[in-house]
């Protein structure tokens, strides 16, 4: 028997036209562009919210370093009343021999603990200079830049130390003084605490450690000896302004002096600031009861594409006075726009100083 021969399919299998291919690579192309603009855009997103990010944790520990000290300034241990602590001096005063090498700063910089809370407006006043090193050239700070002394003791109490500046302190304020080298002026009783003496200056400086031409938050303070050391605190905040918030008291018979009730000198003070003003503006018979403080921290990077033209506008830097970008210019009461290529966050905090109330300037 005959078998019936195999049909070949008569339709000729072929491949993909030029025209398709040209369709196919245009697609995907698309695509591929798309999926590399996404990318693009979510890397940029990312680095922007780190910056972000960054900036407000260099904030965040910024205002957690200086907010506790302005707000325990004027505190001695058991008491809160300067005038009672003996051994301190004015800077008008003879040298006292606590200060030691301290004299640096001014005289009696480190024992006049009458001034429990200074400002020095649009500068840094301290005579001895700011931070400097073998990898920094020059070490000076932000020239508009403010500056903040806070003066207290520790909360805890300490033992006796050598070459230290220290307060023995009691409830009644007797025998409460400032003494150094271990030696406390009487027998420590059951009522008597040891403490050693803070005194911090915050200033801006214009060079972080190993890193010119960015810009640090940095604190003098106390030390062995007694001196002063100078560290940083944090790198990238490029200015801090402050204001001090005055109780003017009550002048019933607007005689222009704080009412006596009681006779022994000015008592009228609330304890609530009625205004805030620049630490050089502060009335001789205010009541400082806050701190109001300003920092403009700023990426310690550029980035590309990014322009910053925003305004700042805080304390004593208004609109007004026209504007700057350059926070080292002579009229430093200007508006701040810098027009460069770094991100910025201000952030402003205002501190109740809690052992001011009923204390007389």
């Amino acid at each position: 028997m005959r078998q019936r021969p195999k049909h070949r399919s008569a339709r000729r299998i072929a491949g993909m036209s030029m025209v398709e291919l040209l369709v196919a690579m245009t697609i995907g192309t698309f695509l591929m562009w798309g999926a590399i603009t996404v990318y693009s855009r979510s890397r940029t997103t990312y680095q922007v919210s780190e910056q972000v990010s960054r900036l407000q944790e260099n904030a965040r520990y910024a205002v957690s370093v200086i907010e506790p000290d302005i707000r325990l300034a004027n505190y001695w241990g058991l008491t809160n009343d300067s005038t009672v602590v003996t051994g301190t001096a004015r800077p008008v005063d003879v040298a006292s021999p606590l200060q030691g090498t301290t004299n640096i700063c001014g005289n009696n910089f480190a024992v006049n603990l009458g001034e429990i809370i200074r400002g020095d407006n649009n500068g840094y006043a301290l005579p001895c200079a700011a931070y400097t090193s073998a990898d920094v050239t020059g070490g000076v700070a932000q020239t508009g830049t403010d500056s903040l002394t806070v003066r207290r003791v520790t909360v805890a109490p300490t033992a006796l130390a050598n070459n230290m500046l220290q307060m023995y302190t009691t409830r009644s304020g007797q025998f409460t003084q400032v003494f150094k080298n271990g030696v406390a002026p009487a027998a420590l009783g059951p009522n008597a605490e040891i403490h050693d003496v803070i005194v911090d200056t915050f200033y801006i400086d214009r060079d972080s450690v190993g890193r010119p031409n960015i810009p640090a938050l940095r604190r003098k303070f106390l030390i062995s000896g007694p001196a002063f050391g100078d560290q940083e605190v944090i790198s990238g905040v490029e200015d801090m302004q402050v204001q001090f918030g005055i109780d003017l008291g009550r002048d019933a018979n607007n005689d222009g002096v704080v009412d006596d009730i009681d006779g022994n000198g000015p008592d009228s003070y609330t304890g609530v600031a009625s205004q805030f003003v620049n630490p050089n503006a502060v009335p001789a018979t205010a009541l400082v009861v806050a701190v109001r403080f300003w920092l403009l921290v700023r990426s310690e990077t550029a980035e590309q594409g990014f322009t910053d033209n925003n305004s700042y506008v805080y304390a004593d830097r208004l609109v007004a006075n026209g504007t700057t970008n350059n926070l080292n210019a002579a009229n430093s009461t200007r508006a701040y726009r810098p027009g460069d290529n770094f991100r910025r966050l201000l952030v402003m905090r205002t501190v109740q100083l809690r052992n001011t109330l009923g204390i007389a300037p």
